[in-house]
C-alpha cells in the first residue's frame, strides 16, 4: 500500500491503472484513488491532458453563460410584450366582484382573512379561489386599489412561470436554446394575454407558479429518489388547488412525466399518487357543488348531453388550431344559438388526433405522446361539457394545457438543429418570424384589456348580436356618469333580447339613481315579468316603490326578493331603511343584524344600527355599534355625532364632549 501512495505521487495515471488492474478490492479503494488523482500536482499531467481539462472547464463556463443570457432574453422579451398591461385599468368583468366590491378586502384583519378562506364566505361567483383573493387583500392593504400594482404582480407571477418552464425544459432534456424557445412560447403566445392582462385572472398565474413548482419537485423526486421531494410536491399541489380548481389535473400530469422518464406505468404508480388523487377528488367535487349552488352550471342553451359532447369536441379542436394560429381572440365566446356543421364534424378531427396519438405511442415518439397527453389532461376538464359560464371557449383555459404542445414544438426544433444541420438557418429564421408574429399579436391584444370600453367594444366586433357586450358597455358608461350613453346601450340590449329581466333591471337602476323612480319602476316591473325568479329585480322594485312612498308595495317586493335569496345583502339594507321610514326600529335592527352576518365590514350599516338603538333608548347597544362603525371608518364626522349622543345618555360626559368636538 505504501508503494501505491509513492507511485501515485509521481505517476498518477499509471498508478491508478495499475491499482485497477491488480487489486481485487477495487470498489473499496475507488474513492481513495480518485481523490489522490485529483489532488496530484497538475505539473505531472501531460500538456494534452492539461489542455483537455481547461477546455472542459471553459465549455462548462460557456454553457452556463449561454443559459444565463438565453433566460434573461426570454424574460426581457416577455416583460416587454406585456408591459402595456401596467397602464391598464380594471375592467367591468369580474374585476368588480373579485376586487373593487369584495368586502373581504376591506381591512387586512384576521376576521377578513378567515372569511377569505371560508368555503362559504370566500366564494366569488361560485368559485372558491382563496389564495388569489388573499393576494388581492395584501395589495389593497398596502397600495390601495391601484390597478398598476395588481397588473404588475400578475406579470411578475407570469415571469416566474416562464422561468419554471425554462427549468422544466432543461430537466426534460432539451438544449438551452430549445428550453429558451419553450419558455418564450409559454411567455408570449397570444393565448396568454387573458391570463396575464386581466387582473381577476391572478388565479391563472398564481396556480401556474405552484403547479409548475410541483412538477419540478416531482422531477427532482424521480432523479434523487428522496421522499421529501414527493411531499414538497404535495404541498405545492395544495397551494395550487387553493389558487384554481384547474390544478385537479396534476396527478394525470405526473403520470405523463412518469412516461417521459420511462417509469413502468403500473398500479404502483397509481398508489404512489394517492394524496394527489384525494386532493383532486375533494376539490373537484367541492368546486362542482359550489358552482351548482351559485347557478353557474345552469344550462341556458338547452343543449342535450350529446350536443354538449359535440361542443366539447369542437372546443378541443379550436384550442388545437389556436395553438398554431391564434385567430379571432375574444374575451368572450358566447354559445351559438344552434350547432352548425363544424360542431358535428369536430369528433372526426378528434378521432384523427387520437389516431396520431396511437401511432406516436406505437412508434415510441415520446415527445409527441407526452405533449398530447399533457395537453389533453389539462384541457379536458374545461371543455364545458358541464355548462359553466357565459361562453364555451376561453383563452385562459389554455394557460397550462398549451405547455404540452409547446414542448412538442420545442423538441422538434431541437431535433432539427441537432440532426439536420443543413436546415439550421431555415429553422432559425422561421422560428424567429413566428416568435415575432406572436409577440406583435400579444402586444396588440394587451390593449384590448385597457378598460371596460375597449374590452366590450372588442367583443362587439365579433358578437354584436348578443346582449352581454351591450349590457357591460352600459355598465361602463353608467359608472362614469355618462347616463345617456348607458341608456342607449341598455336599450340596444333590450332590442336584441327583451326577454332578459336583468337588462330591464340594469336600465331601471340607472333611472332610479338619476331621480326617475317612475321609469325605474316600469323597468323593474317588466324585469320581474321576464325573470320572476331573480331576487335582485324584486328588491330593486321594492326600492323604487319605497322612493315613490308606496311602503306596502315596497315591503311586499322586498319580502319576495329575500324569500328568493336569503343572502342578498342589499335586500336587508333596503328593508331596514324601509322599516326605519315606517318607524319600526326593532325590525330595522333585525335586518341590520342579518346584513352584518353577511358583511361585517360595512361602517354605514353599523352606524344605522347604532342610530336605531339610540332611538329605542338602548345607548349601550348603540355605543357598541357606533364604536365598530368608527373603527372601520374613523373619518366620518356623523358617526362621532351619534356616538356623542350615546355617551351622553350613558353619562360618559367627557367622552361625549370629545366626540362632539370630533364631529365639529
Amino acid at each position: 500500500m505504501g508503494l501505491y501512495f509513492v507511485f501515485t505521487k509521481y505517476r498518477p495515471i499509471f498508478c491508478t491503472s495499475y491499482f485497477v488492474l491488480h487489486t481485487k478490492q477495487v470498489k473499496q479503494h475507488k474513492r481513495i484513488t480518485v481523490l489522490i488523482f485529483q489532488n496530484s500536482d497538475r505539473r505531472f499531467m501531460s500538456k494534452k491532458k492539461q489542455q483537455k481539462a481547461k477546455r472542459k472547464v471553459a465549455t462548462k463556463s460557456n454553457s452556463n453563460f449561454q443559459i444565463s443570457w438565453i433566460l434573461i432574453a426570454v424574460l426581457a422579451i416577455t416583460f416587454l410584450v406585456f408591459s402595456g398591461s401596467l397602464t391598464n385599468d380594471f375592467v367591468n368583468w369580474d374585476d368588480d366582484v373579485n376586487i373593487l366590491e369584495n368586502t373581504n378586502l376591506d381591512g387586512f384583519t384576521g376576521e377578513n382573512i378567515a372569511r377569505i378562506f371560508h368555503p362559504e364566505h370566500g366564494r366569488v361567483i361560485g368559485n372558491y379561489n382563496p389564495l388569489p383573493i388573499f393576494t388581492f387583500a395584501v395589495e389593497k392593504a398596502i397600495f390601495g386599489l391601484s390597478p398598476k400594482v395588481f397588473h404588475f404582480n400578475n406579470l411578475l407571477l407570469h415571469l416566474i412561470c416562464v422561468f419554471f418552464v425554462f427549468l422544466f425544459g432543461k430537466r426534460m432534456g432539451l438544449s438551452p436554446l430549445a428550453s429558451g424557445l419553450l419558455a418564450l412560447l409559454f411567455g408570449i403566445h397570444p393565448m396568454r394575454v387573458e391570463s396575464v392582462a386581466w387582473a381577476t385572472e391572478r388565479k391563472d398565474v398564481l396556480f401556474g407558479v405552484f403547479y409548475l413548482g410541483a412538477m419540478l419537485t416531482y422531477m427532482r423526486f424521480l432523479s434523487e429518489k428522496h421522499k421529501k421531494y414527493l411531499w414538497w410536491t404535495v404541498g405545492l399541489f395544495v397551494l395550487s388547488l387553493f389558487s384554481k380548481i384547474q390544478a385537479v389535473s396534476l396527478p394525470l400530469t405526473l403520470l405523463a412525466i412518469d412516461y417521459w422518464f420511462k417509469r413502468d406505468l403500473n398500479f404502483k404508480l397509481i398508489i404512489e399518487k394517492t394524496p394527489f388523487w384525494v386532493g383532486s377528488l375533494l376539490f373537484g367535487l367541492m368546486g362542482i357543488y359550489f358552482l351548482g349552488e351559485d347557478g353557474s352550471l345552469d344550462d341556458e342553451t338547452n343543449f342535450s348531453f350529446f350536443e354538449r359532447l359535440l361542443v366539447g369536441a369542437y372546443s378541443y379542436c379550436v384550442y388545437l388550431i389556436k395553438w398554431i394560429f391564434p385567430y379571432r381572440m375574444s374575451p368572450m365566446y358566447p354559445y351559438p344559438a344552434g350547432l352548425t356543421t363544424p360542431f358535428y364534424t369536430a369528433p372526426l378531427l378528434v378521432a384523427g388526433f387520437i389516431g396520431l396519438f396511437y401511432v406516436a405511442f406505437k412508434k415510441n415518439w415520446r415527445a409527441v405522446v407526452f405533449g398530447i397527453a399533457f395537453f389533453t389532461f389539462n384541457i379536458m376538464f374545461l371543455l364545458q361539457i358541464l355548462a359553466a359560464g357565459q361562453g364555451y371557449i376561453a383563452d385562459r383555459f389554455t394557460y397550462m394545457a398549451y405547455l404540452g404542445l409547446f414542448f412538442v414544438a420545442a423538441y422538434g426544433f431541437d431535433y432539427l438543429l441537432k440532426n439536420k444541420a443543413q436546415m439550421k438557418t431555415a429553422v432559425m429564421g422561421v422560428t424567429a418570424a413566428i416568435m415575432l408574429g406572436y409577440a406583435f399579436m400579444s402586444f396588440q391584444q394587451v390593449k384590448v384589456w385597457e378598460n371596460g370600453k375597449t374590452l366590450w367594444t372588442h367583443v362587439n366586433k365579433y358578437y354584436d348580436y348578443v346582449t352581454t357586450p351591450w349590457i357591460n358597455l352600459g355598465h361602463y358608461y353608467r359608472d362614469r356618469k355618462e347616463v345617456q350613453q348607458a341608456i342607449t346601450h341598455y336599450t340596444k340590449a333590450i332590442e336584441i333580447n327583451g326577454k332578459k329581466g336583468q337588462i330591464y333591471n340594469s336600465r331601471g337602476k340607472l333611472y332610479l339613481e338619476n331621480g326617475k323612480p317612475k321609469l325605474a319602476l316600469a323597468d323593474f316591473t317588466k324585469g320581474v315579468g321576464a325573470s320572476p325568479d331573480i331576487a335582485e329585480i324584486h328588491i330593486n322594485q321594492g326600492a323604487a316603490y319605497g322612493t315613490l312612498g308606496n311602503y306596502n308595495a315596497s315591503l311586499a317586493s322586498l319580502n319576495k326578493g329575500l324569500a328568493l335569496d336569503p343572502k342578498n345583502k342589499n335586500g336587508y339594507s333596503n328593508r331596514a331603511m324601509l322599516y326605519t321610514l315606517m318607524e319600526d326600529h326593532v325590525k330595522a335592527i333585525q335586518d341590520h343584524d342579518a346584513y352584518l352576518s353577511l358583511n361585517p365590514n360595512n361602517a354605514n350599516i353599523w352606524f344605522e344600527r347604532g342610530q336605531a338603538y339610540n332611538i329605542i333608548g338602548n345607548p349601550q347597544k348603540a355605543l357598541e355599534s357606533l364604536n365598530r362603525a368608527i373603527q372601520i371608518n374613523p373619518n366620518n364626522k356623523t358617526f362621532y355625532q351619534a356616538r356623542a349622543r350615546a355617551n351622553g345618555a350613558l353619562g360618559n360626559n367627557a367622552a361625549a364632549q370629545a366626540d362632539a368636538q370630533k364631529a365639529g
